[in-house]
């Protein structure tokens, strides 16, 4: 649990090495002011920047830009910034690193269901570096065979500019699209589809994801697996271009994620690939028996 204070902590060590430094190079005779070093109400601002961070939906990429747009509408602010610079400046690097040292620290092993047995990989070489993040993988076979192959992937991953779970899942999901942060992640899983499928060769490198017009949460709810809950849901079609006539590619299958958020800025979530002509693309959408063992575990 102290692990998800660690970038706070460093914060506030930094903000104390900054007051340390100013009054060293402090020439006033006077009592030293710590507090008026970082100008008027720059303290509080920074405090409760750190707040909003656990509280806030976005944490660091809604507040900074807001907390700057201010400063520089105010006649005042702009006056505060020209005057107390460099502790502000100092501060501001700390706060970066802050978010840096956030995006590497280790999160907690994924979810892993006892019904699933042990996954296929534990690792997944073709994942981003940056943020920090675990990935099991598992390769969901019908004991009757057929295309009924599922890929599951339960991943933890780490959300370094915010630290409380409100609206986390939201902005995590749109941050992956607009970085095209799941690619790397999606390799893996296309290359286990791949070596299941007789009907056609998937090409990891010439796949994309095209968002579909779904709901964004779903409710999974099941007294036998004693659990009711609103989940974040993102829906994708997975394209081949190397299969595909035209630059949109040909659908081969469909991909379900599933997200749920940590206090301390970490994400778990739950990815369901299945090929194109699975019959739970139309009579299990949600893929709930997977879910409610991911939920309830």
């Amino acid at each position: 649990m102290i692990g998800y204070f660690v970038p706070t902590l460093l914060l506030i060590l930094a903000i104390v090495f900054v007051v340390v430094l100013e009054r060293r190079n402090s020439k006033e005779d006077e009592l030293f002011d710590w507090r008026s070093r970082f100008g008027p109400m720059g303290f509080e601002a920074l405090i409760a920047t750190l707040v909003l961070m656990w509280f806030f939906p976005g944490g660091i990429l809604l507040i900074g830009p807001v907390m700057l747009i201010l400063s520089a509408l105010s006649p005042a602010g702009r006056l505060a910034w020209a005057e107390y610079k460099r502790p502000r400046i100092l501060v501001s690097i700390c706060l970066i690193l802050m978010v840096v040292t956030g995006g590497i620290t280790p999160t907690s092993s994924p979810t892993s269901p006892s019904e699933w047995g042990q996954p296929l990989f534990t690792e997944n070489p073709n994942a981003p570096f940056y943020p920090a993040g675990e990935q099991y993988t598992w390769l969901m076979l019908p004991e009757s065979g057929g295309i009924d192959v599922e890929i599951v992937q339960s991943l933890s991953l780490r959300l370094p500019y915010q630290y409380g779970p409100l609206g986390a899942e939201s902005s995590a999901f749109m941050l992956a699209s607009l970085f095209n942060m799941e690619q790397g992640r999606l390799n893996q899983a296309v290359e286990l589809l791949d070596q299941q499928l007789s009907a056609f060769r998937l090409d990891a490198d010439e796949m994309i994801l095209e968002p579909m017009l779904v709901e964004s949460t779903h409710r999974y709810s099941s007294t036998e697996a004693s659990v009711d809950q609103v989940v974040s849901i993102r829906m994708y079609e997975l394209r081949s271009l190397s299969i595909g006539a035209n630059e949109d590619g040909l659908k081969v299958g469909e991909v379900l994620c599933l997200g749920t958020s940590n206090w301390g800025g970490e994400l778990d979530v739950l990815v369901i690939v299945r090929p194109i002509g699975h019959p739970g693309l139309s009579n299990d959408r949600f893929a709930e028996s997977l879910a409610f063992d991911w939920l309830s575990s």
